[in-house]
């Protein structure tokens, strides 16, 4: 997916950008979102001069964002279900069962938290050229 940003701030490999809000549109997740300012990083390995106010394109590549996806919202919640089943062991009250789903999902919520911060670079978009 390719998406054209004004640079904001060049911090040289990473790079502060904003994006137009009508680009947020087409993701149809804008109720979701909690970007208010639009505003993100971006890694830039090819070292393009980009200064203020440039317009650039970025990309993030499908399969990245899939997984990223996938490590973030899905590996949780299909967390939940060892949970239950480990859970089992120790009681059979449904309550109890529960509990133990949701500490798992948690879990999960924190091992994926703990991933991306130490892949962070690996799954940031990335600067493919300077728009002019």
């Amino acid at each position: 997916m390719k998406q054209k940003v004004t640079v904001v701030e060049n911090k040289g490999e990473e790079i502060l950008v904003g994006c137009d809000k009508s680009a947020c549109e087409g993701c149809h997740g804008s109720m979701f979102c909690s970007k208010t300012d639009n505003l993100f990083e971006v890694l830039n390995p090819e070292k393009i001069e980009l200064k203020k106010g440039d317009k650039a394109e970025i990309e993030m590549p499908p399969g990245k964002t899939l997984s990223s996806v996938f490590l973030s919202l899905a590996f949780p919640l299909i967390m939940f279900f060892p949970g239950y089943f480990v859970g089992r062991k120790f009681s059979s009250n449904e309550l109890v069962l529960l509990l133990f789903g949701v500490i798992f999902m948690a879990l999960g919520f924190a091992i994926a938290t703990l991933f991306f911060k130490k892949k962070k670079k690996h799954y940031m978009p990335y600067v493919v050229g300077k728009d002019e």
